[in-house]
C-alpha cells in the first residue's frame, strides 16, 4: 500500500468510518436532575500490585451513568476532550490504540496504530450523554465497553457501587480482542483527490432508488470533485453504511422510507468536519443479502451503491399470508367489540311524535329516557362509548341516524319511542326489530313511525322505492343480526317490565325505516302508550322514566354478556384454525 493511500485509509477510518449508525442522541435520555455519587474503581496491575480510584457518576431514575472522562483516568488511560467527543488513547506492549466516544452514537470505533492490526467497531447498548462539558454513559455499558477493548475482565457491582477491573493480563481464552474488526471484505474505500472532471467540493444533489426483482441500486449524483468514500457492507441487522470524508447536501432531500422490497431507509447524517454518512437499512427478515458493492461513477459524477438479494419467493409468500391472516383475524375480532352503543331518541325538532290527552310529547319523553339511559351506561360501563343520535330537541332525518351509527362504528342501535292508538285502552311496552309486518297492529306502529319521514325536504323523493318488498329485502340483508337483534330485544323487555308496572305485549317485527339502515343489532323501543291516560301519567314521571331507563339496561347487560361470550368463543376457534 502506498504512503499516501495508507495516510488516506488511517484518516478516513480514524474519522469516519468507526461512526456506522444514526447517532442516538435522538433518543438521550436526560441528567439535568441526576445526583452525583462516585464509584470506587479497584484496579489489579499485578502481584500485589493495585490501586483504588474514584470515578465521577451520576444516578437518574435508579440507572448510574459514569463520567468516562474520568473512568479512562481511573484505567489509566490517556484522554482528550474534542468538542462532543472524547478520544482515549491506549498504549500496550509497544502499540498504540485509539477509540473515539461520540455523543448520542452507539458506536465506538477502535482504530490502531499499525495498519496491519484490524480496525474494530463496538455496539453499545447505550450512547454517551453530554453533561456540563463531559460525555457520560451508563455504567454497565462502560464497563462491557472497556472490557472489551482492553481485552481484562472489567466488572461493575450495581448493589456495591464498586468497579472491579484486573488488569494484570487477559482471560484465558478471551476472544474479546476479536469483537468488533473490520474486515477487508467488509469494506470497500475510494481514494480521493481531485478529478480533472469535476472541481469545488463535493455536494449531493439528488438520489435516485432503482428496486429491481433481485435487488436495489442507489445512486447518490453529486456536484464538485470526487471525495474519498468508505463503504461498509451491509451487517446480519442489515445494516449498510457510506461514508464520504467532505460532502454537502441535505439530509431531508436523501431521506426516504419504503413500505415494502429489500429496502426499508436511507438517512443522510452530517458527522462534523464536513463529512458526511449515509445509512442503509435493508429488509433482512424476509430477504437474503446476497452481495454488495460500491463504486463511483465518472462519466455522470455518481455514487453507485449496489445490493443484490437472494430472494426466497416461496418463504416470503408464506410469510405476508400469515402476516395478513393474522392481522386480518386481529381487525375482524376487534371490529365486532361490544365498545359502542348508538341511543336514538325518536322525533325530535318540528316532529313532535305522538300528543297524549294531556299534551305530553313523545320527543320530549324518550329524549330523557335516552338521557336517563346513557348516564347510567356510562356509569356502569365506563368502557363503553355512547353515541346519540340527538342530544337536543332538533330534527334528524330517519336515514340519518342509522348513518350516525355506521360511522362510529356501533355495536347496537337502540331507537326509544312511546306508542299511540286510537284505541285508549291500549297499554303496555313493546320491542320491535326489523322485519315484515306479522300482523295489522305492528304495520300501524310502524306507519305512525315512519310518518316522521313527512317532515323532511324532498321526502317523496328520498325514499322513493321504499315498499312492503324493499324492507323485506333490507331485513333479508340484516340476517346476520336478526339473532342477536331478537335476543337484546327480549332481554329488554323482560328488563323493563321487571323494573316497571308497564307491562310487556311481546317482541315484534315490523317495517321502521329507522331501523332499515344501521349495520349492526337494532332494536326499538315503545315504552307505552301516550294516548292511554293511566301511562300517559307515569311516563311523565321522573321516578318511572329512570325504571325504564335502568330497565332498559339491566335488559342490555344480560345481551352484552351472551354477545361476549359468542365472541369470545367464536375468536378461539378463528385463532385455533388459523
Amino acid at each position: 500500500m502506498s504512503e499516501c493511500a495508507g495516510r488516506l485509509r488511517y484518516h478516513v477510518l480514524f474519522v469516519l468510518l468507526l461512526i456506522i449508525a444514526m447517532p442516538g442522541k435522538l433518543f438521550a435520555v436526560s441528567l439535568d436532575n441526576a445526583k452525583p455519587e462516585q464509584l470506587a474503581l479497584h484496579a489489579v496491575k499485578g502481584f500485589q500490585q493495585g490501586y483504588t480510584f474514584n470515578v465521577s457518576a451520576l444516578r437518574t431514575d435508579g440507572v448510574v451513568y459514569v463520567n468516562l472522562e474520568s473512568m479512562s483516568r481511573a484505567l489509566r488511560l490517556l484522554s482528550k476532550k474534542e468538542g462532543n467527543q472524547l478520544k482515549i488513547v491506549l498504549e500496550r506492549d509497544g502499540t498504540t490504540s485509539v477509540c473515539r466516544f461520540i455523543e448520542g452514537s452507539n458506536f465506538v470505533g477502535i482504530v490502531p496504530e499499525k495498519s496491519s492490526v484490524g480496525e474494530r467497531v463496538v455496539h453499545m447498548r447505550s450512547a454517551p450523554v453530554l453533561k456540563n462539558g463531559a460525555l457520560w454513559l451508563r455504567a454497565v455499558d462502560a464497563v462491557r465497553f472497556f472490557s472489551i477493548w482492553l481485552d481484562r475482565q472489567v466488572v461493575y457491582d450495581r448493589n456495591k457501587g464498586v468497579i472491579d477491573a484486573f488488569l494484570w493480563s487477559a482471560e484465558p481464552g478471551s476472544g474479546k480482542s476479536r469483537i468488533g474488526i473490520v474486515r477487508d471484505q467488509d469494506r470497500y474505500i475510494s481514494a480521493g483527490g481531485p478529478s480533472p472532471q469535476y472541481k469545488g467540493p463535493t455536494t449531493i444533489t439528488g438520489m435516485r432508488v432503482d428496486e429491481l426483482a433481485n435487488g436495489v441500486v442507489i445512486r447518490l449524483k453529486a456536484s464538485g470533485a470526487k471525495t474519498a468514500a468508505s463503504f461498509i457492507k451491509p451487517d446480519k441487522a442489515g445494516n449498510a453504511s457510506l461514508t464520504f470524508e467532505t460532502a454537502k447536501g441535505n439530509p431531508a432531500d436523501i431521506f426516504r422510507t419504503f413500505s415494502q422490497g429489500l429496502i426499508k431507509e436511507i438517512r443522510a447524517i452530517p458527522l462534523g468536519k464536513g463529512a458526511m454518512q449515509i445509512n442503509i437499512a435493508l429488509n433482512t427478515e424476509f430477504f437474503n443479502v446476497k452481495s454488495s458493492e460500491y463504486q463511483w461513477d465518472p462519466r455522470t459524477n455518481t455514487y453507485v451503491i449496489s445490493v443484490m438479494s437472494d430472494i426466497d419467493v416461496q418463504a416470503v409468500y408464506q410469510a405476508e399470508k400469515e402476516k395478513r391472516i393474522k392481522q386480518e383475524l386481529a381487525k375482524d375480532l376487534q371490529k365486532w367489540k361490544f365498545d359502542t352503543i348508538v341511543l336514538d331518541a325518536g322525533h325530535g325538532g318540528k316532529d313532535p311524535g305522538a300528543i297524549g290527552l294531556a299534551g305530553t310529547r313523545e320527543k320530549d319523553i324518550v329524549l330523557k329516557l335516552v338521557h336517563y339511559l346513557g348516564a347510567i351506561i356510562k356509569k356502569e360501563w365506563p368502557e363503553i362509548k355512547v353515541v346519540y343520535t340527538r342530544s337536543d330537541d332538533r330534527f334528524i332525518p330517519l336515514k340519518q341516524r342509522g348513518k350516525i351509527a355506521n360511522r362510529n362504528d356501533g355495536k347496537l342501535f337502540v331507537s326509544i319511542h312511546c306508542n299511540a292508538a286510537k284505541n285508549r285502552s291500549a297499554k303496555g311496552a313493546e320491542v320491535y326489530i326489523l322485519g315484515p309486518h306479522k300482523n295489522q297492529a305492528a304495520l300501524r306502529v310502524a306507519m305512525l313511525e315512519n310518518a316522521a319521514i313527512k317532515q323532511e325536504e324532498d321526502y317523496q323523493k328520498k325514499y322513493k322505492g321504499f315498499s312492503e318488498e324493499h324492507m323485506i329485502m333490507s331485513s333479508l340483508a340484516q340476517n346476520a343480526f336478526t339473532l342477536q337483534s331478537k335476543e337484546a330485544a327480549r332481554h329488554v323487555l323482560e328488563g323493563m317490565e321487571k323494573k316497571t308496572k308497564i307491562n310487556g305485549r311481546g317482541v315484534r317485527q315490523a317495517g321502521f325505516m329507522v331501523l332499515w339502515t344501521p349495520s349492526m343489532p337494532s332494536l326499538l323501543v315503545e315504552a307505552g302508550y301516550l294516548s292511554n291516560r293511566e301511562e300517559e301519567k307515569m311516563l311523565r314521571r321522573p321516578d318511572v322514566q329512570k325504571n325504564i331507563a335502568r330497565g332498559i339496561f339491566n335488559g342490555l347487560k344480560r345481551y352484552r354478556a351472551s354477545y361476549e361470550k359468542q365472541r369470545l368463543v367464536s375468536g378461539a376457534g378463528a385463532q385455533s384454525k388459523g
